[in-house]
């Protein structure tokens, strides 16, 4: 639990430090500001904040003279483990914390479907920005990119099956539902939140299988 704790504070420590990352973060608002249609902001930026501890804390991470500082002092096994789990872990529970907060000042209160959503799409996009940092980092960071902007630029939720393939979207799909206009049941981004986390820790476990 220590090395869990410790490698988030670095990560923290590191991130916070970086004028880069706060150059970043605040690039990504303006971004949904200026794209986003004006009665989306409010649930947009909810899903936002679900994704934005993932690119703050991850970006850069993998291969900084943190992260190798900490795997230099590591001799076991099980402690490599933990750090590992600690860099999914940690920005996925930000983002959840994060999104919770700011969703009262859109919906209070919000759906069930809600919670289930942002807490799993959170896990998921921590996983999917790590690997993509790792094996794929500027082709992964392009099409996060893209699923992002579209993701913005769409319209409103309809029920089309395109929109469930837009995941980074689910925690704003969830409090955007609406029956008189066909949307999707909240229900069903509960089921796709579920089939996504399931697919993406399943491909990290086989990579960290292989690589080990």
């Amino acid at each position: 639990m220590q090395i869990i704790a410790f490698t988030a504070t670095m990560m923290w420590k590191r991130a916070i430090n970086l004028n880069s990352r706060l150059w970043l973060g605040g690039l990504l608002l303006v971004c949904l500001l200026i794209i986003t249609p004006e009665e989306r902001i409010p649930s947009q930026l909810v899903s936002f904040a679900v994704l934005l501890p993932a690119v703050f804390l991850l970006t850069d991470w993998n291969g900084s003279a943190a992260r190798n500082g900490i795997l230099a002092i590591i001799t076991r096994g099980d402690s490599r483990k933990r750090v590992r789990t600690s860099e999914w872990l940690f920005p996925a529970l930000a983002g959840a914390v994060v999104s919770s907060v700011t969703v009262f000042a859109v919906s209070a209160p919000p759906p069930w479907q809600f919670w289930v959503a942002a807490s799993l799409i959170a896990t998921s996009f921590s996983l999917i920005f790590l690997m993509t940092e790792q094996y794929l980092k500027y082709a992964g960071r392009t099409v996060l990119t893209l699923m992002w902007l579209t993701q913005l630029t769409g319209p409103r939720q309809t029920g089309q099956v395109t929109e469930l393939l837009l995941f980074t979207g689910y925690p704003a799909a969830v409090l955007l539902t609406d029956p008189n206009i066909g949307s999707h049941h909240p229900d069903s981004y509960v089921l796709a939140s579920l089939i996504v986390v399931f697919i993406t820790a399943g491909i990290y476990t086989l990579l960290l299988r292989r690589n080990n």
